[in-house]
């Protein structure tokens, strides 16, 4: 009852404070659904055992990543619903403008593009409000198995594969002008994620490089890409690779960690037990209450998705790359020398840059130095800024 209280009592303000912004001139929002019938081959990994215990959990995740590249491979079908939440460019209606479609992170929700400031309860660092002033729509979406979209099997169906392919017929709609009648064809179209949407962004351009014309990769490189391109630098130079804090992170089914909010949910949609584990996403200049919130607010994860983190190049896409990570970001080794390492995954991309997110850790959205982040990006976007140095925006 305490954290229900304390997250009313922050939260609830920021929702009442938002809708006024709203209807003060702020971008016009709007919550929207799209539903696709997709198939997809995904790896026919054993199902879960008893997920009660953290340590249950644990040994079941190491042996799905042991086990994805060997496991059968089968097809899977299913009718699914994408949740979003569309904002409107200003004057969009006489004119087109450009769409950014935002995949958030493992264990957010699309929430993670708008909310951004707990604090103070504004909405200055929204992603999508900065979008909006810039003259962009955007389209925050829950990522299948997430918030307000369906949540199929957590094993099977909510692998990275399923994902992109959903995401695909979106896209293949948002270009056409089909999706919805309350978003028009796009004038360009632009695919940006989070950490873990990051990676799922990444992969979708390799699989599918002509339905979006920019990828924006936040808190990447992630994964195996940062850590093979970190360890190739340092070891370049005959230096000692700085270690990640420990997370101190502990699992649960969701519907047993936050039974008020999870009740009924698949147990292989787990949650985080740990607020402290939520710090590691901050480091630099934030505001203190972020992680308590952050860990208050949090979505379940479902265990199917890290099961496989992708491919490791994506010589397919030939639009405009921007990375945008924070120099404190550990999962991402935010070194400029490794993200120019990185560059040639990208090789056939008309141009890369790597926006420097200063005193910022991997969540680069909810930093004191978002807005100059925003700043950064958008600036690459207006002019399509051909290929230099990677700290070009740093």
């Amino acid at each position: 009852m305490l954290l229900q209280y304390y997250l009313s009592s922050l939260i609830l303000p920021f929702l009442c404070c938002n809708a006024a912004a709203v209807r003060k001139g702020r971008a016009p929002c709007e919550a929207i659904q799209f539903t696709y019938k997709v198939n997809s081959t995904i790896a026919n990994v054993p199902p879960p055992p008893d997920l009660s215990t953290n340590d249950d959990i644990t040994r079941y995740r190491t042996l799905l990543s042991q086990q994805f590249t060997t496991a059968p491979k089968v097809t899977r079908e299913g009718n699914y619903t994408l949740a979003g939440w569309f904002c409107k460019a200003p004057n969009q209606h006489k004119k087109g403008a450009p769409l950014q479609v935002l995949a958030h992170g493992a264990s957010y929700t699309k929430e993670y593009w708008n909310r951004a400031a707990w604090g103070n309860m504004t909405i200055k660092n929204s992603w999508q409000q900065f979008a909006y002033e810039k003259g962009h729509s955007t389209l925050a979406i829950d990522r299948l198995c997430y918030g307000e979209s369906s949540h199929p099997d957590p094993v099977l169906d909510c692998q990275l594969i399923t994902g992109i392919e959903t995401f695909h017929a979106l896209m293949v709609d948002l270009r056409k002008g089909t999706a919805s009648p309350k978003i028009p064809i796009p004038t360009g179209l632009a695919f940006v994620g989070h950490s873990a949407g990051s990676i799922a962004v990444s992969n979708f351009v390799q699989a599918y490089p002509n339905d979006v014309d920019t990828a924006i990769l936040t808190g990447w490189p992630s994964a195996t890409i940062a850590r093979v391109g970190a360890a190739e630098y340092y070891a370049s130079r005959n230096l000692t690779q700085p270690t990640a804090p420990a997370g101190q992170s502990g699992f649960l089914p969701g519907a047993i960690a936050f039974p008020e909010r999870f009740q009924g949910l698949n147990p292989g949609y787990i949650a985080s037990t740990s607020a402290t584990s939520r710090a590691i996403g901050y480091r630099g200049k934030y505001d203190p209450s972020y992680p308590l919130l952050d860990y208050l607010t949090q979505s379940t994860l479902p265990l199917g998705e890290g099961s496989y983190t992708g491919v490791l190049s994506f010589p397919a896409f030939k639009g405009q790359v921007i990375i945008a990570t924070g120099e404190f970001d550990y999962f991402a080794f935010a070194d400029p020398d490794v993200v120019e390492r990185i560059r040639g995954r990208f090789p056939s991309a008309s141009s890369y840059h790597w926006v420097n997110g200063t005193q910022s850790g991997h969540l680069v959205n909810y930093h004191k130095s978002a807005h100059q982040t925003y700043q950064k990006v958008f600036a690459l976007l207006k002019r399509k800024a051909p290929s230099g140095p990677p700290s070009i925006a740093g």
